[in-house]
């Protein structure tokens, strides 16, 4: 398989799970609620690194999930994030564990905690820790709170990443052992300064055992979502049985 997937070892039949896997172009918000269900993963809650103006929270809700941790660096978004947020979750049930069913988190996402330049770049959604390489410019400089993935994670089972080339400083910050899926974009070729491609990043979960479940390409075929199932998650048996 393509990506940094493992091929399956000489005479095994794949399974529905490793076909899954094979690149496919369609957005990632449309297919999660769907995957999740295939591979029985309870929608605990979930935090998005990346979340703009929050236009996957139809998707995230659809999903079922009863906490939403929105990280986003770009403070233009705030009041676009919120929005989007108020019009999807009011009414809600809280998760129970006396935790907010909703959190937004204006910082971005690292290793440890701190501030950095937030590099903002023509096109907002794009916006990185990373200088980005050309034809990308940068339209101005920002100083931005830096906070670990594992400070808000509580409460949440799966993460979304879209960091602009700084995914594995992200996954650093992140306790892997507590989460049971990660989608990840990444480009085949680095955008940004000292950016992660998605070789890279395939190499460091397959590294920590995680699986290759779903390979979500773009309409740009260089940048992809792919979809991580940790490796102590425990599939659906019928999701786990080869199929030919």
């Amino acid at each position: 398989m393509s990506h940094g997937s493992s091929p399956a070892p000489r005479g095994h039949a794949l399974t529905e799970i490793d076909r899954s896997a094979a690149p496919v172009y369609v957005r990632w918000e449309r297919q999660l609620p769907g995957l999740m269900g295939r591979l029985g993963v309870d929608p605990v809650g979930v935090v998005q690194v990346g979340a703009h103006i929050g236009q996957e929270v139809p998707a995230l809700v659809r999903c079922g999930f009863r906490r939403l941790v929105m990280v986003e660096p770009n403070r233009d978004h705030s009041a676009a994030l919120a929005r989007e947020l108020g019009r999807h979750l009011p009414g809600r049930p809280e998760p129970g564990d006396g935790r907010p069913s909703q959190e937004v988190v204006m910082a971005a996402a690292g290793r440890e905690r701190g501030t950095a330049t937030l590099h903002v770049t023509e096109y907002d959604q794009q916006a990185s820790l990373l200088a980005p390489l050309p034809p990308m410019t940068v339209t101005r400089l920002d100083t931005t709170e830096v906070i670990p993935v594992r400070e808000v994670q509580h409460g949440c089972n799966v993460l979304v990443v879209d960091a602009q080339g700084a995914e594995l400083d992200v996954l650093a910050g992140a306790d892997l052992d507590r989460l049971d899926l990660a989608v990840i974009e990444g480009s085949a070729e680095a955008r940004y300064r000292r950016g992660a491609t998605r070789q890279v990043v395939a190499a460091y979960m397959q590294d920590r055992g995680w699986r290759l479940v779903a390979n979500w390409t773009h309409a740009r075929a260089n940048v992809a979502d792919m979809a991580w199932l940790a490796p102590s998650t425990t599939l659906r048996a019928s999701y786990r049985a080869d199929r030919s």
